[in-house]
């Protein structure tokens, strides 16, 4: 008839599989959806992962391989799923302290600590460093020699036995002190170590599925799956920061500010201490003298002597002689 639309079996052949893909689409969604959301815990602490330090290590087997930057990007993911940390981004952590020629490293003092919490906004640093990364064993071959990662020569399989030892860190960035510290090791066995697909570049770094395929990445990822385990806020969120300590400043020379307290006190290079000013102020109402504390800024301690202390001024304005001084907790 005039005007009437006839559907044909072609139209129904075409339209078809588009309504299978969308019902597909939206099962997909919905299952999506669905997927329990990873929760942090409330009043997580934020925590940022540095590279472990390969310092020490005798020997490079591993090629370009970078060890320490692997089991980094993997703790930060193993440490993500436990839901108990604010995790820093690691590319957004490595670009703020380059930015500020800081090195993402494990080998950390306690002033490099507070200075880089600071930067990245993290309550606590993990560092450490791998102590060993070496064969420990290795067998197969029917006698023949051995050839790391590729097997024996003529065919023959041989597998190596590899160990991985990891010391690690906790460090409070508020006080440079180290509040959790531990060692770990794993062995794994393997006919190859190669870290195939091990490049920071691959799929955004080390997490990536063909590392982690790897027996370099099975090894690393199940160390830093231990760390994880290990790594509890319960153990180190409420340890003590140590009693305020309170002086007076001495002497403004220049850039030196000079504070009445050192080491005897338990002053220790990388604190921050505030600079309070105290000033008398007479009410207009009720006429009496009232005790002002004026907060004038923030100090950072470059070196200790016994009963003295340098330190130069992080924010706000310069103190005078007889300010007063408190650590931050």
């Amino acid at each position: 008839m005039p005007g009437e639309q006839v559907t044909t079996s072609q139209d129904v052949g075409e339209t078809a599989p588009v309504r299978h893909l969308l019902i597909f689409a939206t099962l997909i969604a919905a299952i999506a959806f669905l997927q329990p959301q990873r929760v942090v815990a409330a009043n997580a602490p934020t925590v940022a992962i540095l590279d472990f330090s390969t310092k020490g290590l005798t020997s490079n087997w591993w090629g370009q391989f970078e060890p320490g930057v692997a089991l980094s990007d993997l703790l930060t993911d193993q440490i993500v799923n436990t839901g108990k940390f604010n995790v820093l981004d690691r590319k957004a952590l490595d670009s703020t302290l380059s930015e500020h020629h800081l090195g993402a490293s494990g080998e950390v003092d306690a002033t490099t600590a507070i200075t880089a919490g600071r930067l990245v906004g993290a309550r606590y640093l993990i560092s450490g460093n791998i102590m060993q990364l070496a064969q420990t064993g290795k067998s197969g071959g029917g006698g023949l020699s051995f050839i790391p990662y590729v097997g024996a020569l003529a065919g023959a399989v041989g597998t190596s036995r590899t160990t991985l030892k990891v010391a690690v860190r906790v460090v409070d960035a508020r006080t440079g002190r180290i509040v959790l510290s531990f060692t770990d090791e794993v062995t794994a066995k393997a006919t190859s170590f190669a870290g195939f697909g091990a490049s920071a570049d691959v799929g955004g770094g080390y997490g990536n599925s063909q590392f982690l395929s790897s027996s370099m990445g099975h090894l690393i990822n199940d160390e830093a799956a231990r760390i994880a385990a290990k790594i509890d806020p319960d153990k180190f969120s409420a340890a003590p920061s140590g009693p305020i300590i309170s002086g007076h400043v001495l002497d403004v020379d220049a850039d030196n500010i000079i504070i009445n307290i050192g080491s005897a006190k338990g002053v220790e290079v990388g604190m921050y201490f505030d600079v309070v000013r105290v000033r008398q102020i007479k009410d207009p109402d009720s006429g009496q003298t009232l005790t002002v504390n004026q907060h004038v800024g923030t100090i950072q301690v470059t070196s200790v002597s016994t009963d003295t202390a340098e330190a130069k001024l992080v924010s706000g304005k310069g103190p005078a002689a007889r300010d007063t001084v408190h650590s931050q907790s």
